[in-house]
């Protein structure tokens, strides 16, 4: 599962989406708090066991970028 706190706009969550495509990730979007229609918002995403070091390792730009805090739980 991948958390992503502190999305602070479309564009932010777009971006995550993008980089978990450019990985090639088979990966589905859960949830996000408080709903998908307000922010700034926590994402969570479910991402395959084996591509979680690259997930973390991609995320890790893209956070300090869009201010967001990443993490594979």
């Amino acid at each position: 599962m991948l958390r992503v706190g502190g999305v602070r706009d479309e564009a932010a969550m777009e971006s995550v989406r993008d980089a978990l495509d450019r990985l090639g990730v088979d990966y589905e979007h859960v949830r996000s708090e408080p709903d998908d229609d307000r922010f700034p918002q926590t994402a969570y995403f479910y991402v395959p066991d084996d591509s979680a070091e690259d997930v973390e390792r991609a995320l890790t730009g893209l956070s300090g970028e869009h201010g967001f805090d990443a993490e594979v739980l």
